[in-house]
């Protein structure tokens, strides 16, 4: 195995949260997919844990090259699986992987109080 790339971002959960308003369905739904919105559903600290997705997204698409012509925020996808963060890509985001030669990614999300935090490692 070997490394295709490295991503990491930090968001300020405070300017995260005064962006994405609970209530701003439009805006909510071209950033996440309705399986993202639905892990947060209820949850306390919704805003944390989508400032840790949207950091996730931001991570993946600087290993991809950033976000290109043909793909969208929701074609990186951020799902638990048995509690686990696991990564789906769709659309452009897939096709980009595929040319890249990405066989596996790892991730990671993280956050304090103030901070949320994500790094993704492709390698093929």
């Amino acid at each position: 195995m070997s490394v295709v790339g490295i991503g990491l971002d930090l968001i300020e959960i405070e300017q995260f949260a005064a962006l994405y308003k609970i209530d701003d369905v439009d805006l909510l739904s071209r950033c996440f997919t309705i399986q993202e919105l639905a892990d947060i559903a209820g949850s306390p600290n919704w805003v944390t844990r989508l400032a840790a997705r949207f950091a996730s997204k931001e991570a993946v698409l600087k290993v991809l090259g950033g976000l290109q012509q043909g793909t969208a925020l929701t074609d990186v996808e951020i799902v638990l699986v048995d509690g686990r963060p696991q990564l789906r890509l769709s659309g452009g985001a897939q096709a980009r992987e595929q040319a890249l030669g990405i066989a596996a990614w790892h991730i990671s999300l993280s956050h304090t109080a103030t901070t949320a935090a994500a790094v993704a490692v492709a390698v093929r």
